[in-house]
């Protein structure tokens, strides 16, 4: 994860460049596995995570099952309760909240940006989302949108159509496009998601928005939530430092090819 952010020698020292963000509380959070309070920040980072935080437990996980590989499965059982509370309160967001809190989501929370439209005199149109989520299909696990034409958009509460001629591009954001995704595979959104690198606030809350039923929520939450965390903590548990650094660097990857053998699984229990 080091080499995802710009780093700067200052006086032979190692310094971050003050607008990374995201790696200064990347550092803040591993620090807290050499102290005694890492595994209840663990608890609260899952927590938190699963609603509004933009950090995934992961990067504390990891550390704190190398520290102490024979409690690894305390640390995966706590990350997973953590989560699945956590996504209850993004869900309660979701479904009672939603009217009164969206907008502070849409401008500040990472993975709910208004989408955009580029219309034909190059200026970009922020909006919404798509009036009708027969307009837009995505593709999973790679999360591509594709756009049918004509397109209705809602704008400062007013709806426009737009045909393809008129539009040079269409940016559709992670909100938008988990919203179609429930339209078309409903909880089963939430069970592979769980599991993937997708940020999962934005599964949950938008369960919520989109009105998943609760029971089968939970269910599919607390599966594919303790399937990752488990299998992270446990191949640490077992193996160590010399699977730590690769599930850093590839977990993406890994996570991906076992999105799609699950989903051709599903694919071929439909044929059987």
């Amino acid at each position: 994860m080091l080499n995802n952010f710009e780093i700067v020698q200052q006086n032979g020292a190692t310094r971050i460049k003050s607008w990374h963000i995201h790696r200064r509380l990347y550092n803040w959070i591993i620090g807290w596995a050499d102290t005694p309070y890492g595994g209840w920040v663990l608890f609260v980072l899952s927590f938190a995570e699963s609603s509004f935080f933009p950090m995934p437990p992961d990067v504390l996980l990891a550390p704190l099952c190398l520290g102490n590989r024979k409690k690894w499965w305390q640390f995966a059982l706590s990350c997973s309760v953590a989560s699945v509370l956590g996504g209850i309160v993004g869900y309660g967001i979701g479904m009672f909240l939603w009217q009164n809190v969206g907008g502070f989501f849409h401008d500040h929370v990472p993975g709910f940006h208004y989408d955009s439209v580029m219309v034909s005199d190059n200026q970009e149109v922020p909006f919404l989302g798509l009036i009708d989520s027969d307009s837009i299909t995505v593709k999973v696990p790679m999360m591509h949108a594709e756009v049918i034409y004509p397109v209705t958009i809602i704008q400062d509460g007013t709806s426009h159509t737009f045909t393809e001629s008129q539009v040079s591009d269409v940016v559709v954001k992670p909100f938008t496009k988990t919203g179609a995704l429930y339209k078309a595979h409903d909880w089963k959104v939430v069970a592979v998601a769980g599991f993937t690198p997708i940020p999962y606030k934005v599964i949950t809350v938008s369960a919520g928005v989109f009105e998943i039923n609760f029971l089968i929520f939970c269910i599919a939450s607390a599966l594919s939530r303790s399937a990752r965390f488990f299998l992270v903590a446990g191949l640490i548990g077992r193996f160590g430092d010399t699977v730590a650094p690769l599930i850093d660097k590839y977990f993406n990857l890994l996570t991906l090819a076992f999105v799609i053998l699950l989903i051709g699984g599903i694919a071929v229990m439909k044929f059987l």
